[in-house]
């Protein structure tokens, strides 16, 4: 009994060790994941880098001159490439929307990012922004481009953190100090901030917030191409906004900060051809808005406030709310709690009479259904936009104040002062003016280049063929 119960231990033994090394010499899911990684579109486009530079006016590539600008590589693309005198952005014309437009094709109605930060009337997350991938209602580039076998990389990418990506440099901060760097290199690929560092020595100072510079995200993109070359690569570039908001459109500094860009993206376009995949490379460069110089700042939680739809406490902040204003610049959304009955309707009465009023600083009023019509947030009662010039801010005491910022953005997006900036070159591409392009346009021909499936999306592919 023992001599079998032994040679059944063998034989199971000889068993397990025979599964082990046929499981072995099988693809695991891993492996099967790493070989469908090398696979490369079959067009004559095997990569594409995207490049939004955050808050780029057109007129920076159309009028340089006008505006003393040293800008020789957005010179070279107007010249060489196809652009856009001032492609449609999102309503509200702000970051985090415009972005999650660009990589899914829809407005922010659908992919549910309509605004930088989330709705939190209460305020109890710490005026969180829209961080996380999860969020997303509708597929991104990135994720098509991942399940499709490609390699990918995200760069300081709206709404990316979480992302499935080969490469991944997390866009978030929470003190916006130098600390927040530890929590960016928590949530990125691990070890890329180290291997970064190795071959780009500063790299952490230049990377860490708030003063997070062009060339840090460019360290990033070098280093991903040293490791691999991906098919996909999305990089999101900032200083111009900074610049811009802090002292105004066309300032020294912001004219420094547009030129900053452009040598980065000139460094960029070098890694690419020395690693000798420029005839195979399509490039597209955006920007998210445009930009207007303000002088005064409204403030609809104050309205609200006196209105008797919010309380404050003994510290100024809401203890209860029957109604609430989620300002985005030059857009505020006015939100209805769906337990106060009658607040939706208060709330559209006591805005249009203040917009009605002489220097309301309130240009329209929509309602639920014009909202509808421009692919915003459906949740939301009203939307406000302010006439140019004037900024929407969340303080709950006065309604008139001094904005913080010298410029700002948010307006409805058909205005042509929020027009972004559409420059693409690459093979295949043909030189000239792309005529009515539009942000949601960036995904489908994105994925028309890498033959990835995206119906039923809001934009279509840009005309673009020789």
């Amino acid at each position: 009994m023992g001599q079998m119960a032994t040679t059944h231990k063998r034989i199971g033994l000889w068993c397990t060790c025979a599964i082990l090394l046929l499981s072995c010499a099988r693809p695991q899911p891993a492996s099967v994941a790493q070989a469908r990684e090398r696979r490369s579109p079959r067009g004559p486009i095997k990569q594409v880098v995207v490049v939004t530079i955050d808050g780029l006016i057109p007129d920076s590539y159309l009028h340089p001159d006008v505006h003393g600008l040293r800008v020789p590589t957005l010179r070279k693309l107007v010249a060489e490439g196809a652009y856009s005198e001032g492609a449609l952005s999102t309503f509200p014309s702000v970051t985090y929307p415009a972005h999650t437009s660009i990589a899914t094709g829809v407005r922010p109605g659908r992919h549910g990012i309509v605004s930088n930060r989330s709705f939190d009337p209460l305020e109890t997350n710490r005026e969180a922004w829209f961080w996380y991938a999860e969020e997303l209602k509708a597929k991104p580039l990135w994720q098509l481009a991942h399940d499709a076998g490609y390699r990918t990389a995200l760069i300081s990418w709206p709404v990316s953190v979480g992302a499935r990506a080969n490469w991944l440099w997390a866009d978030i901060w929470r003190a916006q100090t130098p600390e927040d760097l530890k929590l960016i290199r928590a949530l990125s690929t691990p070890g890329l901030a180290q291997r970064v560092e190795h071959t780009f020595p500063g790299h952490a100072q230049r990377a860490a917030p708030p003063s997070t510079s062009d060339e840090s995200g460019v360290d990033v993109a070098a280093r991903v191409f040293q490791e691999g070359a991906p098919t996909l690569l999305m990089l999101h570039i900032f200083q111009v906004d900074g610049a811009q908001h802090k002292h105004g459109l066309w300032s020294p500094e912001a004219n420094a900060a547009i030129e900053q860009a452009d040598r980065q993206l000139a460094r960029l376009f070098g890694v690419v051809e020395r690693a000798g995949l420029t005839s195979s490379t399509a490039f597209v460069i955006a920007s998210d808005h445009g930009f207007v110089n303000v002088t005064r700042q409204i403030n609809p939680g104050a309205l609200l406030r006196e209105a008797g739809l919010v309380e404050l406490d003994s510290k100024g902040k809401v203890r209860a709310w029957q109604a609430s204003s989620l300002p985005s610049g030059g857009v505020a959304y006015l939100y209805a709690n769906e337990a106060s009955t009658g607040a939706a309707e208060r709330v559209a009465e006591l805005f249009r009479k203040r917009a009605a009023e002489a220097g309301s600083g309130i240009a329209r009023v929509l309602s639920r259904e014009d909202i509808a019509a421009v692919g915003g947030d459906p949740r939301a009662a009203l939307a406000l936009e302010a006439e140019l010039g004037v900024t929407f801010g969340g303080s709950y005491e006065a309604y008139e104040g001094t904005p913080p910022a010298r410029a700002a953005h948010g307006y409805d997006p058909q205005r042509p002062e929020m027009k972004a900036s559409l420059l693409i070159s690459g093979p295949t591409i043909k030189r000239g003016v792309l005529q009515d392009a539009r942000l949601i346009d960036i995904a489908p021909t994105v994925a028309q280049w890498l033959s990835l499936p995206l119906p039923g999306v809001d934009g279509r592919p840009l005309a673009l063929a020789e």
